[in-house]
């Protein structure tokens, strides 16, 4: 797998620390980080899968084709899920599938994977 560059927004601070006076005393509020982002590890087969989910997100823009679009971007979505199914095990896929219910294809398998 290809190594990525580092990310831009590693140790980009939002909020400095700043000191607030209060009766008590004053107060020193922590600073606010972004935490390092860090991408899911996908093995070859789940990034085919993420390819085919992605093609079955985009198969709803062909729908949009008047009188065809909608038999076409079934067959399309069919066509992907059959693929999808082929890649996962029956496990990895019944995961997919309980997240697919709620969420577009790609980041179904995605949480599917990450265990979210």
């Amino acid at each position: 797998m290809r190594k990525l560059p580092p990310s831009p927004f590693k140790g980009i601070t939002l909020l400095e620390t700043k000191k607030l006076p209060t009766p008590f005393g004053t107060v020193e509020t922590p600073s606010v980080e972004l935490p390092p982002v860090k991408l899911p590890k996908l093995e070859r087969r789940h990034g085919k899968a993420l390819a085919h989910a992605l093609g079955v997100d985009l198969a709803g823009i062909v729908g949009v084709i008047p009188w065809v679009g909608s038999t076409l971007a079934d067959s399309l979505r069919r066509m992907h899920t059959e693929e999808i199914r082929k890649i996962l095990t029956s496990d990895e896929f019944d995961k997919y599938a309980r997240w697919d219910k709620t969420y577009p294809d790609v980041i179904a398998l995605i949480r599917s994977r990450i265990g979210v």
